[in-house]
C-alpha cells in the first residue's frame, strides 16, 4: 500500500457498483419485508395459541390449603393446656398466625405471651 493511497483503492473497487442499482436492491428488499411480515405475524400466532392450548392440558388443581386446618387443633390444644388460667389465654390467639403458615409468628408470639 505504499504505492496507492487508501481513497484510489476504494474508488476502484466501488466502480462496478451503480447508485441506481444499490437503491433497486434496497427498495426490494423493504418490499420482501413488507409482504413476508404478516405471514411471519401469523405464524407467531399460530404457535402461540398452541402453546397456550398444551399449557391449559397439562395444568393440574391448585393444590390443597394445609395451613388453615391446623388453627382449630391449635386452640383445642392450648386451651386445655392452660386450663383456665388468665395468663395463658393470650397464647391462644397465636394459633391465627398457623393459619397463614407463619410458623415464626406463632412461635414468637407463644415466646412473647409467656414471657410476660
Amino acid at each position: 500500500m505504499t504505492d496507492r493511497s487508501f481513497d484510489t483503492i476504494i474508488r476502484d473497487a466501488t466502480t462496478g457498483i451503480s447508485r441506481r442499482r444499490s437503491l433497486v436492491t434496497l427498495g426490494a428488499a423493504g418490499v420482501v419485508a413488507a409482504l413476508a411480515s404478516p405471514f411471519a405475524a401469523d405464524a407467531k400466532q399460530a404457535a402461540a395459541e398452541k402453546k397456550g392450548r398444551k399449557k391449559r392440558k397439562r395444568q393440574s388443581p391448585p393444590p390443597p390449603d394445609r395451613c388453615a386446618p391446623q388453627v382449630e387443633p391449635c386452640t383445642v390444644a392450648l386451651t386445655n393446656a392452660c386450663g383456665g388460667d388468665p395468663g395463658c389465654q393470650d397464647s391462644i390467639a397465636c394459633c391465627s398466625h398457623l393459619g397463614t403458615c407463619d410458623g415464626n409468628g406463632f412461635f414468637d408470639c407463644l415466646l412473647i405471651a409467656f414471657v410476660s
